[in-house]
């Protein structure tokens, strides 16, 4: 196969109308957590007020004990495996652990109590009552749970999106073993193979949507969560292809258990689908962390435009009296999943000399940079009309920056200079960066400069976290007060 990432042609494929949530492990896993939690202190602070309403002077004695096995009982489910997703969506199997664990723990939290010769202090009936409601609502949970899941996932509201590339037998028996163990959010979408003379119109009754040009094309208009390669062991060098233009889409893909390439054996293994998987490429930020990055984004988004309002307003005043032409600034650069999108700057060129497409950067005391322009890009002001892409969703306020579409580095594209470009894609891109606050911005002259920032890029995506994305903030604001000297 020789297909690459430069020989890729989209083709029409129309954008998916299904209105869905994406089934996240990690979210299920955590509600239900706080679910078991919430379960523990509501029956124990509930009775405590149905049964010892007249004894208020004692409620903290009891919320304390009621804290403890609160603690104690949620670490040992988890050490016992009830916090994995195959445990919650499969109750009948791992819910009689439950009562054997809230015994264990209840009796040892009575041990403690008769050592330290407290136990008096606590009502018996409060005691018995507490530990029978509470594991039996804890039981009863994961069924009702395992139930909600499954409804709203057959009303089409709750699933997981697949797709299998490679419609020989191996992507047949897949398929086959997916229909099997019956998890209703599973929901494949098609088949893709470049081996059109030997795959027909369907795979074990699943179309076949075309080649891995119209799956990248498919992949960028619609929600794909999980990429499976279901090739045969002794086509290596085809999945490693395979595996480098997929890197463009946000999915987490993954390798079924016949591949064993030496060249592939560092990646993790789980046990996805009931079956063993080799995890190429996961999504950087997913579950929780998807969630987290998202409410971060929209209280900074907001705090940032109220406290920038007035910096704005005389920027765009300034601007609007040096030179005609409109306040902001619009870029079509590339966005998450490599979709365009438009960015907003403050217009710090002449309008009769802007470059929409950025084929000749700046350079110092570039004739097209007005004088207000040149002190808004000196001082990164001139990015805060980004904050309004922020609060579209278009971009998080930290992130790769996003390139425009024709930028270049010594007179190349930046996708032909570095390999897996596309990587970066599959966040959102952001005002400020990893690379930026350490200094890599302002001209690429040369395959380094991009390389750098590709560097930084790479790295800020593996190692993504809340508190990184604060300290990043905190530098920038520290960068943004001392000025660039690279930015012109």
């Amino acid at each position: 196969m020789n297909t690459s990432v430069k020989t890729i042609i989209p083709k029409p494929f129309a954008a998916s109308t299904r209105s869905n949530v994406h089934l996240s492990h990690t979210i299920v896993i955590g509600l239900v957590a706080s679910m078991d939690a919430a379960i523990i202190l509501i029956t124990g602070f509930g009775l405590f007020e149905l049964y010892l309403d007249s004894a208020p002077d004692y409620l903290s004695r009891y919320l304390g004990v009621i804290t403890i096995y609160t603690i104690l009982t949620l670490q040992t489910f988890n050490t016992a495996g009830l916090y994995r997703f195959n445990a919650i969506i499969r109750p009948r199997k791992h819910a009689r652990k439950i009562p054997v664990i809230c015994s264990a723990v209840f009796l040892a939290i009575v041990a403690i109590g008769f050592a330290l010769k407290i136990s008096a202090d606590f009502s018996r009936i409060w005691s018995f009552a507490w530990f029978v409601s509470s594991t039996s609502f804890l039981w009863l949970s994961r069924f009702a749970v395992q139930q909600f899941l499954r409804k709203a996932a057959a009303a089409g509201a709750l699933t997981r999106n697949i797709i299998i590339y490679g419609g020989g037998d191996h992507g047949r028996k897949l398929i086959e073993h997916l229909e099997k163990i019956r998890e209703p959010w599973n929901h494949i979408v098609g088949v893709f193979d470049d081996r059109s003379d030997r795959v027909g119109d369907t795979v074990a009754g699943y179309p076949v949507l075309g080649n891995l040009n119209d799956m990248l094309d498919y992949g960028r208009l619609n929600r794909s969560d999980e990429i499976l390669i279901a090739l045969p062991w002794n086509s290596q060098q085809r999945i490693l292809q395979i595996v480098r233009i997929l890197t463009a889409l946000p999915a987490n893909i993954r390798l079924s258990s016949e591949i064993a390439g030496h060249e592939l054996l560092h990646q993790s293994v789980s046990y996805k689908f009931g079956v063993p998987m080799l995890n190429i490429m996961e999504k950087p930020v997913s579950g929780w962390g998807a969630l987290s990055k998202n409410i971060l984004d929209v209280m900074l988004g907001v705090l940032f435009t109220l406290i920038a309002l007035p910096i704005m307003a005389l920027a765009a005043i300034a601007i609007k009296l040096e030179s005609k032409g409109p306040i902001l600034f619009k870029q079509q650069r590339y966005g998450f999943n490599n979709q365009l999108i438009e960015v907003y700057k403050f217009r710090s060129m002449y309008t009769d000399m802007t470059d929409a497409n950025a084929e000749q950067l700046t350079t110092r005391d570039d004739p097209r940079v007005t004088r207000v322009g040149a002190f808004l890009r000196r001082t990164s002001l001139d990015e805060l009309p980004q904050l309004l892409n922020v609060l579209k969703g278009e971009m998080s306020v930290v992130g790769p920056r996003p390139h425009a579409t024709r930028a270049k580095a010594a007179g190349k594209l930046y996708e032909d200079v570095v390999d897996g470009y596309a990587i970066r894609h599959k966040v959102k891109p952001g005002i400020t960066g990893w690379a930026q606050v350490n200094g890599w911005r302002g001209n690429t002259d040369t395959e380094r400069d991009i390389m750098g920032r590709l560097e930084h890029d790479f790295y800020y995506i593996e190692n993504w976290s809340v508190m990184f994305d604060l300290y990043i903030i905190l530098r920038t604001i520290q960068a943004v007060i001392v000025g660039d000297k690279n930015a012109y």
